[in-house]
């Protein structure tokens, strides 16, 4: 059996700032139909920032769809027809004020499968210099710095919850540990 399904008719349900949402009539693998209900997102980048002492940044944030604050490292949504990469270099200098000589691309993830279009691009960053923050007028945020063996036992306990912080820094210590040079 092929799994694929075949969209039959879209509505769009909701034209947001940030989100749209779509009701879809889709083809099931099998012939019969069913309604797919979705949230399409930009995308977004995120990186694991990590100074010549092997600390990384981090920063403490409000997140409102769950009232609490979110322990995460630097990260912010594309811009229409953005590089992710380009948007990674300019969202570390909004946020920690930092610019890196070295970059690895840390591939994607897809944080919510079930229902968002949602593609997050993750990276390294090394080799920081630092300069002034510029966070958007609406961005309150606390950064901070851990070395990075705390981030990875913070993130292994359960202390950092975030799928995004997660993902990239257990995929920056599996490069960091191949390539022997942190």
């Amino acid at each position: 059996m092929e799994l694929k399904e075949k969209t039959m008719a879209s509505q769009q349900v909701f034209d947001g700032r940030l989100l749209k949402v779509y009701r879809d009539e889709v083809e099931l693998s099998d012939g019969g139909t069913s309604v797919r209900e979705f949230v399409h997102h930009p995308g977004g980048v995120a990186a694991v920032a990590i100074d010549k002492d092997g600390s990384v940044y981090l920063e403490r944030q409000f997140r409102y769809p769950y009232h609490k604050v979110v322990t995460e490292i630097p990260a912010g949504k594309l811009e229409p027809g953005e590089d992710p990469f380009d948007a990674i270099r300019r969202e570390l200098r909004e946020e920690i004020g930092a610019s890196a000589a070295r970059w690895d691309a840390l591939g994607y993830i897809m944080p919510s499968v079930g229902y968002t279009d949602e593609m997050l691009y993750l990276y390294l960053a090394r080799d920081l210099t630092f300069g002034d923050t510029r966070l958007d007028e609406d961005e309150f945020l606390e950064p901070f710095k851990l070395p990075f063996a705390e981030a990875l036992a913070q993130a292994a306990d359960g202390r950092i919850n975030d799928a995004k912080t997660l993902s990239a820094l257990f995929r920056a210590d599996k490069l960091i540990r191949e390539d022997g040079n942190g």
